[in-house]
């Protein structure tokens, strides 16, 4: 079996997929991931065979995303109107590939919708699969006019449900009403870099984790928000890039700031605080650590269940002294962890990626 993996535009997706491509490849298949420009080094660090299938750069990435709307509803519409842009984009270069190494089967993230259409000129089974408990649909209304000639053109009145849908979100933080899916254990993953030992060790005070964003957490409020809860006697870790990070260490010397693989670190914190991004939030799901969202960039029905389950607390308004009591709340009740680890046990009884390769085995013997 060929099978060609299409996550999406940034490294999240990546590693997010790169288990089950992993798991494919393992069981002896044959695997490629395609990504833009951008991301080519990112699947090669996990070891795959990277294919360009759009020349899109990551300044013209971080240009959009400087130009993204203040509104949350034109910022979904923005987001899916680009990643439409690159599926109509992509799509040549993808039936070109298809010419000499023509996949049995493509696996696409939650709204790469180059996936399904690819599948759909080539006749092969399609796979969803999320990267995270985010519902990508709703980006679908800003991608729908970008689509709608290609739609036409193939005699469509929509983009192609998958074959098979794979949710790897844990059954506790399921909507009321999800699509037919088939569960799968979500493995965090990302960039890595060697190891110092306190990375992987538990100290003897409890150990915050702040990430950077790209709005609240850069520059002069992110050494603010430091200090503020380096104030309640905790140890602060905060993951910043280099540009950010080496301004910062001067100004806070007992605070470890820098590039920390979270997949290593989350299991020895108290509490991970973050903007809302869906890799983050995996990752100390999986770890069983309370979270804290702090004015997210956009607030996601995620979130909400999230914060209703008591395994974590949002704030949306409010300034350094909200966020900061917030995460005292974090640390002195404890059924914020207990809550946190009852869902991190749920992602241990979800199957494993290698088990989910038989699925994809039949779908491809079925079309066949």
């Amino acid at each position: 079996m060929k099978a060609l993996f299409i996550p999406g535009n940034s490294p999240y997706p990546i590693f997010s997929h790169a288990p089950l491509a992993t798991a494919v490849r393992n069981a002896g298949h044959q695997v490629l991931m395609g990504g833009i420009e951008w991301v080519l080094p990112n699947i090669a660090s996990v070891g795959l065979p990277p294919v360009k299938i759009s020349p899109v750069s990551m300044e013209e990435v971080g240009a959009f995303m400087g130009a993204m709307p203040e509104d949350p509803l034109d910022q979904l519409k923005a987001v899916g109107r680009v990643y439409a842009e690159i599926a109509l984009d992509s799509l040549e270069r993808l039936l070109d590939l298809a010419d000499h190494w023509r996949p049995d089967l493509v696996v696409g993230g939650g709204m790469f919708y180059t996936a399904p259409l690819l599948a759909h000129q080539l006749s092969i089974p399609s796979v969803r699969l999320e990267w995270d408990r985010i519902d990508a649909r709703m980006y679908d209304p800003g991608a729908e006019s970008v689509l709608a000639p290609l739609l036409a053109e193939l005699g469509l009145d929509r983009v192609p449900e998958p074959d098979l849908w794979l949710d790897v979100c844990p059954p506790s933080l399921r909507p009321a009403d999800p699509v037919p899916a088939r569960t799968m254990r979500w493995i965090p993953g990302n960039p890595q870099r060697p190891l110092e030992p306190w990375m992987y060790t538990k100290g003897d005070r409890p150990r915050v984790y702040i990430t950077a964003g790209t709005r609240l957490f850069s520059g002069d409020a992110l050494r603010d928000m430091a200090r503020s809860i380096a104030g309640l006697g905790v140890e602060v870790v905060v993951g910043a890039p280099e540009n950010v990070a080496a301004e910062l260490r001067d100004q806070l010397p007992d605070v470890r700031i820098g590039w920390v693989p979270l997949d290593v670190l989350a299991p020895t914190c108290d509490v991970i605080m973050h903007h809302g991004g869906g890799g983050t939030d995996m990752t100390a799901l999986n770890a069983g650590v309370p979270q804290l969202v702090a004015h997210p960039e956009y607030p996601t029905e995620a979130t909400r269940r999230i914060t209703e389950f008591g395994a974590a607390l949002l704030v949306d308004s409010g300034g350094q002294e909200a966020v900061t009591e917030a995460c005292r709340k974090l640390l002195d009740d404890s059924s914020y962890r207990e809550r946190a680890r009852s869902l991190a046990r749920e992602f241990t009884e979800l199957p494993p990626p290698a088990e989910i390769v038989a699925d994809l085995e039949q779908l491809v013997a079925a079309r066949a």
